[in-house]
């Protein structure tokens, strides 16, 4: 995104200054203590890394190098840690809460907690989880790192929930009309019947319990299948999904034996063009259709698994 509207920037500082208010109305229990906050950070972070030392410290926590020094030192004077010389590097000491230092931070990550439940303790439980969604999503998004995001066999009712969302992706995207909704419902209904008797299958990316992806394989004929209902929602892409669900589809149709698989896009979705080129399939027909409210053109992409000189 190489223009951003000021109104974006805006809506993102507005929230910063929310949040900001947020974690220190979480943080206030700590702020009352005799430690500040990032002195409560540096307890954190002796305590749950590995090796720590001030040099690494120093780089999770960005702090001033002397603002941590005197934190370390007066940790030392006032019997909170211990430090030992590292086995790795002779030039760097290894830090160590002594039982007295994990008492102190037991207590304030208790004092943390309890205002964090204070927090939340209003908010029914799916206003929770939605919470909970959309913070691991802003982090999946700023660091590309899918977090609680679950590859899985699709379960009961789900359909009803990719159906949707295909059909408001195809509408917004490619200007389809609601005839598209029927052409969706149509092919869930088949691959469904198909599903049952073990000859399709489908999978979700499943994050934290919401339907957030979704590829699917249908069966054509005893040698062909097709790829059903390929789709990940806009916050989840870019992160390789998209191909550990091909992965997944492709190699069903390997266990079972097609020949070939297939499936229908539309040439302006140029992502999904380059991941079937990634993947070997090939453009083997196009047609031009109006059925859905305008003429639009739809390509046909085929793969194929096995040379039909091995039948």
């Amino acid at each position: 995104m190489k223009n951003v509207p000021e109104q974006t920037t805006r809506q993102i500082r507005d929230f910063n200054r929310f949040y900001t208010g947020f974690i220190g109305a979480v943080n206030k229990s700590v702020m009352n203590s005799p430690f500040s906050l990032a002195e409560a950070r540096v307890l954190y972070e002796i305590k749950h890394s590995e090796e720590p030392t001030a040099s690494s410290i120093n780089v999770q926590l960005d702090l001033d190098p002397g603002y941590l020094s005197r934190i370390i030192r007066r940790f030392e004077q006032e019997k909170h840690l211990e430090k030992e010389r590292s086995a790795s590097d002779g030039r760097a000491f290894v830090l160590r809460l002594t039982a007295q230092g994990e008492r102190i931070l037991a207590a304030l990550e208790k004092a943390a907690d309890k205002s964090t439940v204070e927090l939340l303790s209003p908010l029914t439980k799916s206003d929770v989880n939605g919470l909970l969604r959309s913070m691991d999503t802003i982090r999946s998004i700023l660091t590309g790192d899918p977090r609680d995001v679950e590859i899985r066999p699709l379960k009961p009712g789900e359909l009803g929930i990719i159906a949707a969302q295909n059909t408001e992706f195809y509408m917004n995207e490619v200007g389809l009309d609601s005839a598209f909704e029927l052409f969706i419902l149509e092919n869930m209904v088949k691959f469904m019947k198909n599903r049952e008797k073990e000859k399709a299958e489908g999978w979700v990316v499943d994050h934290n319990g919401s339907v957030v992806g979704f590829i699917g394989v249908d069966r054509e004929d005893d040698k062909t299948a097709r790829i059903v209902g390929l789709l990940l929602q806009p916050e989840f892409r870019k992160m390789g999904l998209a191909r550990r669900l091909m992965d997944q589809a492709l190699a069903f149709c390997r266990e079972n034996l097609y020949h070939r698989v297939y499936l229908w896009s539309f040439p302006v979705l140029r992502d999904a063009r380059r991941l079937y080129e990634f993947y070997g399939f090939s453009p083997t027909d196009e047609q031009t259709r109006t059925t859905w409210g305008k003429e639009v053109a739809v390509e046909r992409w085929d793969y194929i698994l096995h040379d039909s000189g091995e039948e």
